[in-house]
């Protein structure tokens, strides 16, 4: 099974003509830019920023719509955006976050 990796669709309506970005995800998206060979191997899938995530809530629960989040074997997650890249650089090669 690949893993799945949700983030949000950029930019993002929150609020009347309020237009934003997930920082978060956003880190994410530059990560995935350079290294291109990660959509080879990982399930990317961009979402809406409106509740429910039905994608989401589907594998992990209503109370469990964090993004970004990276599902691996067995629902185990990672939401923190730092380690996701650092897991997806370790299993599959590629740059991780520099200290």
């Amino acid at each position: 099974m690949k893993p799945k990796l949700f983030v949000l669709k950029m930019p993002f309506e929150d609020g009347p003509g309020e237009m934003w970005i997930c920082s978060h995800c956003a880190l994410i998206e530059g990560a995935l830019s350079v290294n291109r060979h990660w959509e080879d191997v990982v399930d990317i899938r961009r979402i809406d920023f409106s509740k429910p995530r039905l994608e989401v809530v589907e594998l992990l629960g209503e109370d469990n719509q964090w993004l970004p989040v990276l599902i691996l074997e067995k629902s185990k997650t990672i939401t923190d955006p730092i380690e996701i890249i650092n897991y997806l650089a370790k299993e599959f090669g590629g740059a991780r976050v520099h200290p």
